[in-house]
């Protein structure tokens, strides 16, 4: 039985301030072994309930934070930016191969805009005001659902702080299995259990998450499929418009439509690449 995890940071055990989240930062180095050992634990649960192969795809920032050398020896990593030409379906990449029983989201956040969300974002924060999947306010957690929806297969399990737990309740049905792991004080700041408490919940949960996957339905929407981003600015949203796979909703939104969620996701990310590069400028 093959099982997919795809991992974020900002849910992780114990992080809550942007300085855990990127190298060079204050306790990265900690943060990333408090991370895989989230990772571990999910692991640990699939194995127990019976997988024989589990992907782990590192999503988080560079796609580098997962200590290889630490990793449960049952996973095989997905590592790398998230790149059109490597990874073009982001946290999930490696989902298209088919024939999996189920995924998790370990260490998830919730989406741009929830009142006092901790690390709150969608994709790139600093370029998404909001995403909506058929018009629908999505974030990290639905988006990436979709996208392993249409391949068959169900998300099981979320873990992270209490609001995304309540997003992903929201979003994916109150029966779904989640691990809060911290709860937020604030948009960096939140009341962490420690890594010795979470690593049994999360192993717990993900064990009876993966047993139960016979009663998770894959997340789908009928097609055609639109899948809008609103930009911070309009000169981001003019220099995705720039790829040629959008087109103008707004002076500050861009829509990508097509036959499933995967191809939009696919194009909504090659747009999101090109917004990140600046137009050369004498000021510079």
């Amino acid at each position: 039985m093959k099982i997919f995890i795809a991992v974020d940071m900002e849910g992780a055990t114990g992080v809550a301030h942007r300085e855990h989240l990127l190298p060079g930062g204050n306790d990265y180095e900690r943060a990333r072994r408090w991370l895989t050992s989230d990772v571990n634990a999910a692991v640990e649960g699939a194995v127990a309930a019976g997988a024989t192969e589990v992907y782990v795809n590192d999503g988080h920032g560079n796609m580098r934070n997962i200590l290889l050398d630490e990793l449960h020896e049952a996973a095989r990593l997905v590592v790398g930016p998230a790149q059109a030409r490597n990874k073009p379906l982001v946290q999930v990449t490696g989902i298209e191969e088919g024939g999996f029983a189920a995924a998790m989201l370990v260490g998830f956040h919730s989406r741009a805009g929830t009142p006092g969300g901790l690390l709150s974002h969608t994709w790139v924060g600093m370029l998404v005001h909001e995403i909506r999947l058929q018009g629908k306010p999505a974030g990290e957690t639905l988006l990436d659902a979709a996208i392993v929806g249409h391949y068959g297969t169900p998300v099981v399990l979320v873990t992270g702080a209490d609001d995304v737990v309540r997003e992903a309740k929201a979003d994916l049905g109150a029966d779904l299995e989640t691990v809060e792991v911290k709860r937020v004080l604030g948009p960096s700041a939140c009341a962490t259990l420690a890594p010795k408490r979470t690593r049994s919940m999360i192993r717990d949960a993900a064990e009876r998450a993966v047993r139960a996957r016979a009663g998770r339905r894959p997340w789908t929407t009928t097609p055609p499929v639109a899948m809008d981003v609103e930009f911070h600015r309009r000169e981001m949203a003019q220099r995705a418009l720039d790829t040629g796979l959008g087109v103008p909703i707004s002076d500050r939104c861009v829509r990508y439509a097509g036959p499933d969620v995967p191809s939009c996701a696919r194009d909504l990310w090659r747009g999101l690449e090109e917004a990140l590069r600046e137009d050369g400028s004498f000021l510079k």
